[in-house]
């Protein structure tokens, strides 16, 4: 994982996301998305977004590093 805060844009406004939290990242975004169209309310769409976390990281232990 690279140094420093990696969640910080660049010059151009682009953020890199780590190799290892790519995955996380797309699922978060997709869960983010999503309820912006449904009926989901937020607490459950936190909660829907923390257990997919949960999940990934047990699945990929690596990214805890």
């Amino acid at each position: 994982m690279p140094k420093g805060n990696w969640t910080e844009a660049d010059k151009d406004g682009f953020i890199h996301v780590p190799d290892e939290l790519d995955g996380l990242v797309n699922k978060l975004g997709f869960q983010l998305r999503f309820h912006t169209i449904s009926d989901k309310n937020e607490i459950q769409t936190v909660c829907d977004m923390a257990w997919i976390a949960q999940k990934y990281f047990r699945d990929h232990p690596e990214a805890l590093k």
